[in-house]
């Protein structure tokens, strides 16, 4: 059996789109993809957690700003003197933008990481599908075996 997938940073990929995949190659490409796939959704666990405490930290700065200001927050509405809350971020970003920027950044790796585990079952998915035209290949008379 030769090797004809390897893992890169976007998840397993073929290393020949043109190689003709054995059962015995289907099978290691699933079992390679299941233990991708529970190492993605370990890291989106992981990514959740940095997240929320990211927005906790974000949360207290936010409080403590403006205990200590005295600063009253933009009111997001869509009456008149009102802000988005696109505005509203920013005006966050300008004054606790360690805390405001590290929350985004938090949240950017959490959607990643979601992102990462749904390709991931997609993939298996696709494998899945390749694993029973191989079985079929190679199960027909005078083929494969």
């Amino acid at each position: 059996m030769t090797d004809v997938f390897q893992r890169s940073e976007a998840g397993f990929q073929f290393i020949s789109e043109d190689a003709v995949l054995t059962p015995a190659d289907t099978d290691v490409y699933l079992k390679r993809l299941n233990n991708e796939l529970a190492r993605a959704q370990l890291n989106l666990m992981r990514a959740r957690d940095a997240e929320v405490t990211a927005e906790r930290a974000f949360l207290e700065a936010r409080t403590a700003y403006l205990f200590a200001t005295s600063e009253e927050p933009p009111e997001v509405g869509r009456k008149a003197g009102q802000v988005t809350q696109k505005q509203a971020d920013e005006w966050y970003a300008v004054r606790i933008s360690k805390e405001y920027w590290a929350f985004r950044e938090a949240k950017v790796i959490r959607q990643n990481a979601s992102d990462y585990v749904w390709q991931v079952k997609t993939q298996v998915e696709v494998m899945r599908s390749l694993n029973v035209n191989a079985k079929a290949l190679y199960d027909t008379p005078g083929r494969g075996r």
